[in-house]
């Protein structure tokens, strides 16, 4: 989990729009609004978001474009050198949710749409302001 952002509690966003200062706009609003979707019960709605946010971040680090599914793009992040060891576990849950949010048959729960929120969160961060 990102350092700073705290646990949410039902009905209070995972993240806020302070967290997600630096990031570009695109990818903030996705983040904002998966956020507000863990508030309202969209649990599956958020992990999508998060998925494309996360998505969105490997676009801008020029991923090669044979790098089609999440795990790929993870990997290759990862693999490239834009994402530290020490965000794997964040990116590990955005793969969990985004993978549940767009093909898996069970329901995305409140817990693991929130925890994936600050992951992605921290993934972006990771990738995009560290250093």
């Amino acid at each position: 989990m990102l350092a700073g952002v705290s646990e949410a509690r039902p009905g209070e966003p995972p993240i806020s729009e302070a967290d997600t200062a630096g990031l570009p706009s695109p990818i903030a609003a996705d983040l904002l609004e998966a956020s507000t979707c863990c508030t309202v019960g969209a649990y599956r709605a958020a992990g999508l978001l998060v998925r494309r946010a996360v998505e969105q971040v490997a676009v801008l680090r020029r991923l090669p474009l044979d790098m089609r599914t999440l795990d790929q793009k993870l990997g290759w992040l990862l693999e490239a050198g834009h994402l530290s060891a020490d965000v794997l576990p964040d990116a590990r849950t955005v793969r969990h949710l985004g993978n549940a949010a767009a093909h898996g048959a069970n329901a995305v729960t409140m817990d693991e749409a929130c925890a994936g929120v600050r992951s992605g969160l921290a993934v972006a961060v990771g990738v995009l302001l560290a250093g």
